[in-house]
C-alpha cells in the first residue's frame, strides 16, 4: 500500500505540467479560501462596494480549478470540513507533498528536454556547426545560428546580421521578452504579419517537445525513476501501446492548452544559452510567458477566434492522440443524429 506522501508526491507531478507553472499551490488554495470568505460575507451578489477580483486573481482562481480537476487530493481536503485544526494540518501536508512532486516533474522534464533538443538539432540537415552539446547549454541561445533562429521574436528580421548584432547586444530597440512570440512556435518558423496566427502553435520541435515530455514511453521512466534521463527516440505503437506514458498516468485523453504552454516554455529554456532554470532569463520572462500562451487558448477574444482555437486544439489531438482518440476530444453531436432524432418523432 502506497505511503500517503509518496501517493500525493506522485499526483503533485500533473500540476506544472497542466495546471500553473510557478504559482505556489498553498496561494492557489488561499484564492479559493478568500472566495469562500467573501461570499459568505457578501450575499447580494449585485452590490455596488463589492470588490471584483482583480486579474491575478481570476488568473490564480483558474489555476485552482484546474488543480481540484487533475489532483483530487485537494478537492477532498478543500470546503467547510477543512476549516477544523486537523484538516488544516492534512491541507499543509499535502500542499507540501504535491508541490515536491510539482517541482520534481519540472526539473526532470527540464533535463530531459536538455538533452532531446540538442540530439533532434544535431541530426538535423544541414548539421549544426558547431554541434551541440547533449548537457552543456552554454553554446545555445543567441550565440548559436541555429538556436538564435528558434528563439528569436517572429517580429524581428533574424536573416539580418544587423539584427543578431542588435539582440546579442541588447539593444533596447531589439529586446527579447515574452511580449512577441518566438519563432519556433510557428510552423516552418515563417510568420505572416498579415496573418499573424497562421501557423502559431504549429512548430516542428513544439509537436516533438510535446510528445517527448506527454506520449513517449520514456517519459515513464521518470515517473518511476524521479531522476534519470530517459531516452528520447520515438517509439514503436506496439511499445506505445504496451507501456504507460505521462498522459496516460494523467487520464489525459485531450490535449490540454495549459500542457501546450507548459512545453512551450520549457522548450524555450531548453533552446536558451540558460543553464538553471529561473522566471527571469536576462529580459524574458517565462511565467509571463506561460500565461500568454495560456490567456491565447483560454480567453479568445472573439466567438470566431474560439472556433479557430477549437480547429487548432483538434489539429494537436489529431497529432498526439491520432484517429484512436477522436471520441474523447471531439465527440460526436449524438443527440442531433439520426437515431436520437427518430426516437423523439
Amino acid at each position: 500500500m502506497n505511503k500517503p506522501g509518496l501517493s500525493l508526491t506522485r499526483e503533485g507531478r500533473a500540476v506544472r505540467r497542466v495546471v500553473t507553472l510557478v504559482e505556489p499551490i498553498t496561494d492557489l488554495i488561499a484564492e479559493y479560501d478568500r472566495r469562500e470568505i467573501q461570499a459568505a460575507g457578501q450575499q447580494d451578489l449585485s452590490d455596488p462596494e463589492m470588490i471584483l477580483p482583480t486579474t491575478e486573481q481570476q488568473r490564480t482562481y483558474r489555476a485552482y480549478e484546474k488543480l481540484i480537476q487533475w489532483c483530487p487530493s485537494v478537492h477532498k481536503l478543500v470546503g467547510p470540513a477543512s476549516k477544523a485544526d486537523t484538516a488544516g494540518l492534512e491541507i499543509a501536508f499535502a500542499c507540501k507533498e504535491l508541490q515536491k512532486g510539482a517541482d520534481g516533474a519540472r526539473a526532470d522534464d527540464s533535463a530531459m528536454l536538455k538533452i532531446a533538443i540538442a540530439q533532434w538539432l544535431n541530426e538535423s540537415q544541414p548539421c549544426p556547426d558547431p554541434p551541440f552539446n547533449l548537457r552543456e547549454k552554454n553554446g545555445r541561445g543567441f550565440n548559436h545560428e541555429i538556436t538564435g533562429k528558434l528563439l528569436c521574436p517572429v517580429d524581428y528580421d533574424w536573416a539580418n546580421a544587423d539584427v543578431h548584432t542588435a539582440i546579442r547586444e541588447f539593444h533596447p530597440d531589439f529586446r527579447v521578452t515574452a511580449h512577441c512570440w518566438p519563432s519556433f512556435l510557428y510552423a516552418d518558423g515563417e510568420y505572416d504579419p498579415a496573418m499573424p496566427a497562421k501557423g502559431l502553435f504549429k512548430g516542428k520541435y513544439l509537436v516533438m517537445a510535446f510528445r517527448c515530455v506527454f506520449t513517449s514511453p520514456g517519459s515513464m521512466q521518470n515517473e518511476v525513476s524521479c531522476g534519470n534521463i530517459p531516452q528520447v527516440s520515438r517509439p514503436s505503437r506496439t511499445r506505445q501501446q504496451s507501456r504507460h506514458h505521462v498522459a496516460k498516468i494523467l487520464k489525459m485523453n485531450t490535449v490540454q492548452p495549459r500542457a501546450i504552454a507548459y512545453v512551450a516554455t520549457q522548450l524555450r529554456f531548453a533552446l536558451s544559452s540558460c543553464s538553471c532554470w529561473m522566471i527571469v532569463d536576462e529580459d524574458f520572462n517565462h511565467e509571463e510567458f506561460y500565461h500568454n500562451i495560456v490567456d491565447y487558448f483560454e480567453l479568445p477574444s472573439s466567438p470566431q477566434k474560439a472556433a479557430e482555437l477549437n480547429d487548432l486544439l483538434l489539429w494537436w489531438n489529431l497529432k498526439i492522440f491520432g484517429h484512436v482518440s477522436v471520441s474523447h476530444y471531439r465527440p460526436q453531436p449524438v443527440h442531433s443524429l439520426s437515431i436520437s432524432l427518430s426516437r423523439k418523432a
